[in-house]
């Protein structure tokens, strides 16, 4: 553990090295990659990133696989812009971009609540219009999980999840036409969904993409910051991360009881349970794919089973149809 701490330090000595060098001290017309707002009990919070210049998405018409590749790599090669000023100009809110370029606002939230909030950068040309996911008026809340549950990967395979990334492009990745169905259904049924994934922020864009292709419900995303600290290689577990996040949304909807849709070939059985066990009263269901033939592992068994003793219904199955029939029943 020493050791890995040691080469963890060395690293992140290195990356702030090679950032600055390779960024240097120009940060003209710099550009806000924007990760979109949600509503709280009492602000508006609005999540974005700094970059000198903007990244290309993967290939937008099918291309070779190679190309795929190389396209895919240009999305982590990002020149983040650290303590830039970020002004919500009508609202009198500030804040600075960390060292990864990354910023959260937070605005006071109105009773007359603009769907869109003009937020600038210093230095920037223009300014940015952020879309606001308003929840105020939901009946309940969707927090979905997305390798393996709306998005094929093989996550449950590491290698098989690296290749189906990196040489996919957004129109030859398959989204699962039962997520897609069940989502819908419950976003008509007054649902404020909310996407839950380890993926990096990096792969923002190149997923809003392949959503807003399969014409899944918009709903904030909370995805992973893969930076170095000066303790570990990637700051966070996959855990803690999906848990920090389910809580976040939690803490943001007080008063909305949660759908938790998710796999089994990951941890979701595990956070699940854990987040069933802490917060037994905001959860009223819990949906699974199954997303190979393999028998169920004990500890994933043991998770389920402490969700049904909490008295929240479990489905699991290898696709969401059966979940849909019984939820239109």
């Amino acid at each position: 553990m020493a050791l890995k701490r040691a080469l963890a330090r060395v690293a992140y000595s290195a990356e702030r090295g090679i950032d600055k060098f390779r960024r240097g001290p120009a940060r003209d017309d710099p550009i806000i990659v924007c990760y979109g707002g949600y509503t709280t009990v009492d602000h508006v919070v609005l999540r974005g990133r700094v970059l000198a210049k903007a990244r290309a998405l993967s290939g937008l018409v099918p291309q070779s696989k190679w190309q795929n590749f190389k396209d895919f790599l240009s999305l982590f090669a990002t020149d983040e812009l650290q303590g830039l000023r970020i002004t919500a100009p009508n609202h009198g809110v500030h804040t600075q971009t960390d060292e990864e370029g990354f910023f959260t606002l937070k605005l006071p939230l109105t009773k007359q609540l603009e769907p869109f909030i003009d937020i600038h950068a210093e230095g920037a040309i223009e300014g940015h219009r952020v879309p606001v996911f308003d929840t105020r008026d939901a009946a309940f809340g969707v927090i979905s999980d997305i390798d393996d549950t709306v998005l094929r990967t093989g996550a449950y395979s590491l290698i098989r999840n690296l290749w189906t990334s990196a040489t996919g492009n957004v129109h030859q990745r398959e989204v699962f036409p039962d997520a897609v169905a069940l989502l819908c259904y419950l976003s008509t049924k007054g649902g404020a969904c909310f996407y839950v994934s380890s993926s990096p922020w990096n792969l923002y864009g190149y997923l809003q993409v392949i959503f807003q292709r399969a014409q899944l419900p918009s709903g904030p995303f909370f995805l992973r910051d893969l930076g170095i600290s000066q303790s570990q290689f990637i700051t966070g577990t996959h855990g803690d991360h999906k848990t920090d996040a389910i809580e976040t949304i939690l803490g943001a909807n007080p008063r909305l009881g949660f759908t938790l849709v998710g796999d089994t070939g990951q941890h979701d059985p595990h956070i699940y349970a854990d987040i069933v066990a802490r917060y037994p009263s905001r959860i009223t269901q819990v949906i699974l794919r199954r997303p190979s033939q393999k028998e169920l592992s004990t500890e994933v068994c043991d998770a389920l089973e402490q969700i049904r003793l909490a008295g929240v219904k479990v489905t699991v199955d290898f696709d969401y149809r059966a979940v849909l029939l019984d939820q239109r029943a």
